[in-house]
């Protein structure tokens, strides 16, 4: 009889195992991670998707005055901010032309609560407004609108649509 057939492998020792288990604890905490990032990104969403639906009434009032609005009456709007607000947004104001967005709503995650973003509107050739969105770059060769400068945002550019980055 052959000696080597007394001494065959039947399964996994417990290092392997334990190593399998690391292996997959680490791929875990990556996944986690990477989901809270697209949950943030998701309640972030709602707060610019506010501030499209204000985009026609200020350049409506634009178009009628020839100045940005500087205020949510001024816009036609409600003037308290608070009025526009949801899961993950406390309140939707316009300042000086600008669509001012803070986060805060009963649902929003902690590391957006109080911080905010703007879009704000800038008049190119024949009178058309392009808008720009968080940290993306002014709208080349247009001219800012309104009584304020644009404001960077106050959240965490990871957490910001792909379209304000």
């Amino acid at each position: 009889m052959n000696t080597r057939m007394l001494y065959r492998s039947h399964g996994f020792t417990l290092i392997e195992l334990m190593i399998v288990v690391a292996i997959i604890g680490i791929l875990a905490s990556l996944a986690i991670s990477a989901y809270e990032t697209y949950t943030v990104r998701a309640q972030v969403s709602e707060g610019v998707n506010f501030a499209a639906s204000m985009k026609t009434p200020i350049v409506d009032a634009y178009n009628n005055d020839g100045v940005a609005p500087v205020n949510r009456a001024a816009a036609g709007m409600s003037p308290n901010a608070t009025d526009t607000s949801g899961g993950y947004v406390s309140q939707v104001a316009i300042v000086g032309g600008r669509i001012e967005v803070t986060y805060g709503g009963p649902s929003a995650h902690q590391n957006i609560v109080g911080r905010t973003v703007s879009l704000t509107p800038y008049e190119a050739t024949g009178n058309i407004i392009l808008w720009r969105c968080g940290d993306a770059p002014q709208p080349g060769g247009a001219l800012l609108q309104g009584g304020g400068a644009h404001q960077a945002p106050t959240l965490d550019p990871r957490y910001l649509p792909s379209t304000c980055r």
